[in-house]
C-alpha cells in the first residue's frame, strides 16, 4: 500500500512538470502584445531619456540630441552607450523571438536591435514596408540637412506619409536620404533591418541604431494605435 501511494505521487509529480515545462515553453512562444510591446518601447525611451539628460546641451531638445548623436555630430561617453544598451535588453530579446519565430538570419546586434523596433507583434512582416516608404525623390523641393532650415522642408513635403515622419524624427534627414537610396530590391523584413542599421550605426554603432529604432517604432506604433 505504501509503495502504491509513492507511486502515485512520483507519478503525479511528474505530470505537473511536464505540463509546467509545456507552460513555460508555450509562454516563452509567445510575442507581446501590441499594447504591451508599445508599452515596452515607451518604457525603454523614457531609460534612453534619463540617460541622454546627463549630458544633454541645454540648447537642445531631446529629440534633436538624439539625431545629433546619430549623426554623429555629438559623441556619448562609453558609460552611457554602456547604459543604453542595458536598456534595451527587453528590444532584443523581443527580437530574438520575432525572428526566431519567423525563420528570419540576424547576425549582428545592430540589426536584432532593428528588427524589434521596426516590426511590431502585429505586423506582416513581408508587406509593411515596400521601396516607397523610405524613398525621398529626387524631384522633391527637399534639400540635404547641411541647411538650416532642411528638416523644416522635409517635414512640410512629407505631410501625408507617416512612415517618412516618423523615420526623419527617428534617423534625421541625411541619414533618411542614404536610407531611401538603399539598393535593396525587396524590401523583406531582413533587407529592411539591413539597411536601417546600416544608417543608423555610422557613428555609434549598435547604440545609435536602439536610439533611433525606439523613437521610430514608438511613432510607427502611436499611428496603428490610433
Amino acid at each position: 500500500m505504501n509503495m502504491k501511494k509513492i507511486f502515485l505521487i512520483c507519478l503525479t509529480v511528474f505530470i505537473f512538470s511536464c505540463q509546467k515545462d509545456d507552460k513555460t515553453k508555450n509562454t516563452n512562444d509567445t510575442l507581446l502584445s501590441q499594447k504591451a510591446y508599445y508599452t515596452m518601447l515607451k518604457d525603454i525611451n523614457t531609460q534612453f531619456e534619463l540617460i541622454l539628460n546627463e549630458t544633454k546641451p541645454t540648447d537642445l531638445s531631446i529629440e534633436e540630441y538624439k539625431i545629433e548623436l546619430v549623426s554623429g555630430k555629438i559623441v556619448l561617453s562609453l558609460n552611457q552607450q554602456n547604459k543604453i544598451l542595458k536598456a534595451t535588453e527587453p528590444l532584443i530579446d523581443y527580437s530574438t523571438k520575432l525572428a526566431k519565430m519567423n525563420s528570419i538570419s540576424i547576425d549582428d546586434l545592430s540589426s536584432k536591435i532593428a528588427l524589434g523596433g521596426l516590426y511590431s507583434p502585429n505586423d506582416n512582416l513581408n508587406s509593411k514596408f515596400n521601396t516607397n516608404s523610405f524613398q525621398v525623390y529626387n524631384e522633391s523641393p527637399i534639400k540635404k540637412s547641411n541647411e538650416v532650415n532642411s528638416k523644416q522642408i522635409m517635414k512640410n513635403n512629407l505631410e501625408t506619409n507617416e512612415v517618412l515622419d516618423c523615420a526623419l524624427a527617428a534617423i534625421g534627414a541625411d541619414a533618411l536620404f542614404a536610407f531611401g537610396g538603399s539598393t535593396a530590391t525587396a524590401w523583406t523584413a531582413a533587407a529592411v533591418t539591413k539597411a536601417f542599421s546600416a544608417v543608423a550605426k555610422r557613428f555609434l554603432g549598435p547604440v545609435g541604431v536602439a536610439i533611433a529604432v525606439v523613437s521610430f517604432g514608438i511613432c510607427i506604433s502611436h499611428e496603428s494605435l490610433e
